[in-house]
């Protein structure tokens, strides 16, 4: 991958943040509002609802209460965003399938950043409704960023995001993620640490030279004056999903950021892939970042 230079900058215009008025979405909220303030972008609160109505409702009457309904979700939206003073807004709030929702609201509104919150009790596969957020994670266009169930609102403030990981498994697909961890180091003056896991039970002839070259690697993502805030970093592991959101607790990292390659399909099974694990289990929120370019 060409390196890349510590001045890249990159600003998000149009923010989606999607909800489901639960106490993670509540997290996730404050960190899009932090974000949106920033790069001052438009915030999108978004709502899918299915309501359900009477049996006995039927045409004007039925009609009526959808949009009642509707409005309802509406008005609890903007009670949310509110308080957070961002200076542009909108609400977005409909009913069907979510997911469809979603894409369809990325392509109208020129969305560039979608943030979404995870239930502590449920697990990556129950963000939102059902195994939405896992949907999107898989097919989002643009970067998501996770509150995932273990970011504690006591430890974890989203105004200062000052040591940032960035883990790859140093293939070029991943590897264009660098692009956004470099972007908020820089501009936030935060630490940066690009990390690359290497496996423990791997039949290496001369694991010495094997991690010379993996540190080289990772060196060459920056530009060559960044090393005062840039530290590469390998290590060896069984699991390395786990590796990584260990490395992020023994790191205090406040982000971390995960390139998953343009095709990559998601497990159905729950619990597995590096990226699902690192959501599920970080202490921090995650940034995916899906190579579109490949």
């Amino acid at each position: 991958m060409q390196v890349l230079e510590s001045s890249t900058k990159i600003g998000f215009k149009n923010i989606l943040f999607l909800t489901d008025f639960s106490e993670a979405s509540q997290t996730a909220m404050e960190y899009a509002a932090v974000l949106a303030k920033h790069h001052e972008a438009t915030l999108y609160a978004g709502h899918v609802h299915i309501p359900i109505a009477p049996i006995y409702l039927e045409g004007a009457a039925l009609v009526n209460y959808l949009n009642q309904a509707q409005e309802e979700k509406r008005e609890q939206l903007t009670k949310v965003v509110q308080p957070f003073h961002v200076g542009a807004s909108n609400v977005l709030v409909t009913e069907g399938i979510v997911e469809y929702a979603i894409q369809r609201w990325t392509v109208e509104h020129g969305i560039d950043l979608i943030v979404i919150g995870t239930h502590g009790w449920r697990g990556l596969r129950r963000m939102l409704l059902g195994s939405t957020a896992e949907l999107i994670l898989r097919g989002a266009i643009c970067p998501v960023l996770t509150v995932g169930p273990h970011v504690s609102k006591a430890d974890r403030d989203p105004e200062h995001i000052d040591r940032i990981l960035f883990a790859t498994d140093l293939t070029q697909e991943t590897e264009y993620a660098v692009s956004y961890a470099l972007s908020f180091a820089h501009e936030r003056c935060a630490h940066l640490a690009l990390l690359h896991v290497l496996q423990q039970n791997s039949r290496l002839p001369d694991r010495e030279r094997v991690m010379e070259y993996c540190i080289a690697k990772l060196r060459n993502l920056a530009s060559p004056d960044t090393p005062r805030w840039c530290e590469p970093h390998v290590i060896m592991g069984d699991n390395a999903a786990e590796e990584i959101v260990n490395f992020a607790e023994r790191d205090n990292s406040d982000l971390i950021v995960l390139g998953i390659p343009k095709d990559k399909v998601f497990s159905t099974h729950f619990r597995t892939g590096v990226t699902y694990s690192v959501v599920s289990g970080a202490t921090c929120p995650v940034l995916t970042v899906r190579d579109m370019l490949s």
